[in-house]
């Protein structure tokens, strides 16, 4: 099976997932990507927690065990939440605009992080839980359609005019956190030099503008481990590997 068909089949599986609370209330399941129990364990997105530790000005224990999950999840696997549970990720990559060479500057999402963690601890509010288009989109599914379909048309318009994944690319703080967390993966794609003919597929393919040809943070921050590169590889070169190298 190709790798972006199972990925858009747990892509349409995680909608269904945060769906399913509002029809059942029998399920190990409750909550949204933010924040949610299942079975019965609490689990917390990294950046929630560190917001609301900010804010708060106050160590939480529970709060800070919530994350360690998706936190180690994380530093196995890198950025999958992006590429594989994100909704608004699904979303974007649903809409027929190509990636453009504009704004390509990668590791601006880590000053958004920054802006982000700081501006929480000096107005004690988790800044973006309260003005996220991620956040925005999965409680618009839920709750139904309201102010947030504001930040939500920003983004789609955002990716008409700059590339489909502007928002990701040069913005997004969740995804630098989990980029920071997964820029020493144990599970990365690994390049075989004696197929690989340079052909450069595999960077025309990837919407995050990164290249499994490379080793730069730029490269491994911005990769989400989608595969997209690996599907489109003629010769067959580039795999998921564990602990290994981009080059082999």
């Amino acid at each position: 099976m190709r790798i972006k068909i199972f990925r858009r089949l747990i892509q349409i599986t995680a909608l269904i997932i945060l769906l399913l609370p509002i029809w059942f209330t029998d399920l190990i399941w409750y909550g949204t990507y933010i924040s949610a129990e299942l079975a019965g364990v609490d689990l917390t997105d990294p950046l929630t927690a560190l917001e609301i530790t900010l804010a708060s000005k106050t160590i939480w224990t529970p709060l800070i065990i919530s994350a360690l999950p998706l936190t180690i999840v994380a530093i196995i696997f890198g950025r999958i939440f992006c590429s594989y549970i994100c909704p608004l990720n699904f979303l974007l990559e649903l809409l027929p605009v190509k990636r453009k060479k504009i704004l390509q500057t990668r590791t601006l999402p880590i000053v958004s992080l920054g802006i982000v963690l700081v501006l929480s601890l000096i107005l004690s509010v988790p800044i973006f839980n309260t003005a996220s288009p991620v956040f925005a989109f999965m409680r618009m599914m839920i709750f139904g359609v309201g102010i947030e379909i504001i930040l939500l048309a920003l983004v789609i318009g955002a990716a008409f005019i700059w590339g489909q994944k502007i928002w990701c690319r040069t913005l997004c703080p969740l995804g630098a956190i989990y980029g920071l967390l997964g820029v020493k993966r144990l599970l990365k794609v690994s390049v075989d030099q004696k197929k690989c003919v340079q052909c450069g597929r595999c960077e025309k393919v990837c919407s995050m503008g990164t290249s499994p040809l490379k080793n730069s943070f730029e490269d491994k921050f911005s990769c989400t481990n989608c595969g997209d590169c690996i599907d489109t590889c003629p010769k067959k070169a580039l795999t998921f590997k564990r602990g290994q190298q981009l080059h082999t």
